[in-house]
């Protein structure tokens, strides 16, 4: 029996394009940032600082390379509360002014979604949008709440079938547009174990690739850790939200 072996150069081997946070400290840990081609989770209570990341990132994105962006536009979808668009207009006040650029704000698009329309969108108004933007990143912030609030009488194999419904369509936008893909997620108690958990539960957990949890020690300070990557091992570091975004 002969046995076939295969060899190719490391050069073939794909760069994933990755975002840094603005913080050195989570940045160092990322080894430079969120990357493309996977599904990324971000989980922790509320007021742990989820969506003040994702808002910094969404302007973030809009910088060149080599200040650690991706040239690009992003594309925000918010599930639950009213988008926070005055956090985000304070933030790129600042942010305008540290990096001498102009009207960030034009850059992102905000979609407020509170039903089963997120396929849709998913599937026709991103990548119409992608004809005409070099669209850089997806935050949906949050996953657990579009399904949370639609619970009551949900047959759950129907909510798996669509959960892996939405993380196919998101990994094809990834690899089409070269983008990050950021689902924010809650956390609810599980009562056999009496141990709190990322909500949606093994079917959604089986469909992310990388998971990282924030957790509120202080009133100023918080802890981002690394809980499962494919590239990453497991690491944790402090940072602060400030008015000015994240560090």
């Amino acid at each position: 029996m002969k046995v076939k072996i295969f060899s190719f150069s490391a050069d073939l081997l794909c760069e994933y394009d990755r975002l840094k946070t603005g913080c050195s400290e989570i940045d160092k840990i990322l080894r430079g940032g969120f990357r493309n081609n996977i599904l990324n989770e971000l989980v922790g209570t509320a007021g742990s600082g989820k969506t003040q990341i994702c808002l910094y990132l969404s302007l973030m994105v809009q910088l060149p390379k080599q200040f650690g962006g991706l040239n690009k536009a992003a594309v925000y979808i918010c599930t639950e509360d009213v988008f926070p668009i005055k956090r985000l207009y304070q933030m790129s006040s600042y942010f305008e002014q540290k990096f001498g650029i102009e009207n960030s704000l034009d850059n992102v698009f905000i979609s407020h979604i509170a039903d089963s329309r997120l396929k849709k969108v998913l599937c026709f108004d991103i990548k119409h949008l992608g004809r005409f933007k070099s669209i850089g990143l997806i935050v949906i912030d949050s996953i657990g709440g579009l399904f949370r609030n639609h619970s009551s009488g949900m047959r759950y194999d129907h909510r798996s079938k669509d959960l892996a419904k939405i993380a196919e369509e998101l990994r094809k936008l990834s690899s089409r547009f070269k983008c990050i893909i950021l689902c924010c997620n809650q956390m609810t108690d599980n009562i056999k174990t009496g141990c709190s958990e990322p909500c949606l539960g093994l079917s959604w957990s089986n469909l992310v690739n990388s998971r990282f949890r924030i957790t509120r020690t202080t009133s100023s300070w918080r802890t981002f850790e690394i809980i499962f990557s494919p590239d990453l091992p497991p690491a944790h570091c402090n940072f602060s939200i400030a008015n000015t975004g994240i560090k």
